[in-house]
């Protein structure tokens, strides 16, 4: 289950940075693209004022203002022979080779260019044709039409290309800048949203590995990010409370060890004194003081061995009624003391379970002395089973003080102890949950506890139904 989980979360990280990754290349082929369309409409904007230039600033002038002063197109061979056939033009300021031809109103050829006569057969055609016509530049005088000026193919192509070329090359380095900003500020807004938190996570995880088990990070991040910080916070807490579980249990060892071992050598001083006899009645003391001891250190030595896998479950097909009725008679003995109604609940026809019957009636000891401790005289503690789908439930139910909702977490925890008032002489080693909840966990089942304050507690776990054909033994 965890293993599935993994993968699903590492499934997330992967699709969440992929997204990012194909969101900053779309912001920057989108700033690539935009630039493209800038450098585009400068050149067309270019050739546009450009274009022009030639047929109106030059030659159309000089054309007209001979109209203008002889009223007719005789004779316009001399004004083209007057000049030469190359102009400055151009956003570079080139030698262009103006090639151009003159025709009347109505398409006739009147004259044209020296470099054009022996081209294009131009010295036999008597009119431009309609196709040249709407490339042609009209030549108008007086808000009258007086003729074309027809540009050579030629010259267009090369007017077109240096104007397209050059505002092009401007364009396309301006938008090669604007692009390269774009895509920095692009990439340090990503690069920065997925680097400080990292760097601030990588900061927190040095502090704890020097021993700050207080330090935490902001939470406040999308995603995954913010997952991963909030997953290094409570591992932070658990290691905090872990290390405070540490240090409260070496107190709590040492308290437990302390009191015994100071109880034994008293008496055995006393005894060695004189002072007191060595009788049935003051060595009876000693004797029980080494038992607790006695106790203790198995309690210790039995949870580090499941703590650790180490501990050995004898495993057999186990009637769960005769553990229950066990457990009820070896403790009845105590509710009576106490005032406590001991009930047992079995229905009829329970099936038998698969379990160490050792284990597991050692786990309805720990919880029937927690149960009995903690329920007050008058009240009733309940051991039940019930069946299942293919297992056996069980419960530990008391009517005592219950368990304060803050508590729960912490209840199966070695040493840990709701009521910090209580003394050792309120009885218990404060490990009996915690080895209750490692062999029933080494029996692939889980522990579970309900409680409400001032109404009691519940303890439930699972066994597995034993196969039909194995008959308990």
């Amino acid at each position: 289950m965890a293993r599935h989980e993994n993968a699903a979360t590492r499934l997330r990280l992967r699709l969440r940075f992929f997204w990012q990754l194909i969101t900053a290349f779309a912001l920057v082929i989108l700033l690539v693209g935009v630039g493209m369309f800038i450098a585009g409409r400068v050149a067309l904007h270019g050739l546009a004022r450009y274009g022009p230039m030639p047929t109106s600033t030059l030659w159309a002038a000089r054309l007209t203002t001979y109209y203008d002063e002889h009223g007719t197109w005789d004779g316009a061979e001399t004004i083209i022979a007057e000049y030469p056939c190359g102009a400055s033009w151009g956003p570079w300021d080139e030698s262009w080779q103006v090639d151009f031809v003159l025709a009347a109103p109505d398409g006739t050829i009147v004259a044209a260019s020296d470099s054009m006569t022996g081209r294009d057969d131009w010295h036999t055609r008597s009119a431009l044709s309609p196709g040249e016509l709407a490339f042609a530049a009209p030549l108008i005088l007086d808000g009258e039409q007086i003729g074309y000026l027809y540009l050579s193919p030629l010259l267009q192509l090369r007017i077109g290309a240096s104007s397209i070329i050059s505002n092009s090359v401007r364009g396309f380095l301006l938008a090669g800048v604007a692009i390269g900003v774009g895509s920095l500020f692009v990439g340090f807004v990503v690069s920065r949203g997925i680097s400080r938190p990292l760097a601030t996570l990588a900061e927190a995880t040095r502090a704890v590995a020097s021993g700050d088990l207080d330090v935490r990070v902001p939470t406040h991040h999308p995603g995954e990010l913010g997952e991963l910080a909030t997953a290094f916070n409570r591992m932070a807490e658990d290691l905090a409370r872990a290390d405070k579980l540490r240090r409260d249990m070496t107190a709590d060892v040492a308290h437990e060890l302390r009191t015994p071992l100071a109880v034994i050598r008293g008496k055995l001083e006393g005894v060695l004194d004189g002072v007191y006899p060595a009788s049935a009645e003051h060595l009876e003391p000693i004797i029980e003081e080494t038992e607790l001891l006695t106790h203790l250190v198995e309690d210790l030595r039995l949870l580090a061995l499941a703590e650790a896998g180490q501990l050995t479950l004898d495993i057999r097909p186990t009637d769960i009624g005769d553990l229950l009725r066990d457990a009820a008679v070896n403790f009845s003995p105590q509710a009576d003391d106490r005032g406590i109604t001991l009930a047992l609940k079995l229905p009829a026809g329970l099936p038998t379970v698969s379990a160490d019957p050792r284990r597991i009636a050692q786990v309805l000891g720990n919880l029937l002395t927690n149960a009995l401790r903690h329920t007050p005289q008058g009240s009733t503690v309940t051991l039940s089973a019930a069946p299942g789908d293919g297992v056996v439930d069980l419960t530990v139910a008391d009517t005592g003080s219950g368990i304060a909702p803050e508590d729960l977490p912490y209840i199966f925890e070695r040493f840990w102890r709701g009521e910090k008032s209580r003394s050792r002489a309120a009885g218990g080693s404060g490990l009996g949950l915690a080895i209750a909840q490692q062999l029933v966990g080494m029996h692939g089942s889980t522990i579970s506890v309900d409680s409400t304050p001032g109404e009691g507690s519940a303890f439930r776990f699972t066994l597995p139904s034993a196969p039909e054909d194995n008959p308990p033994s």
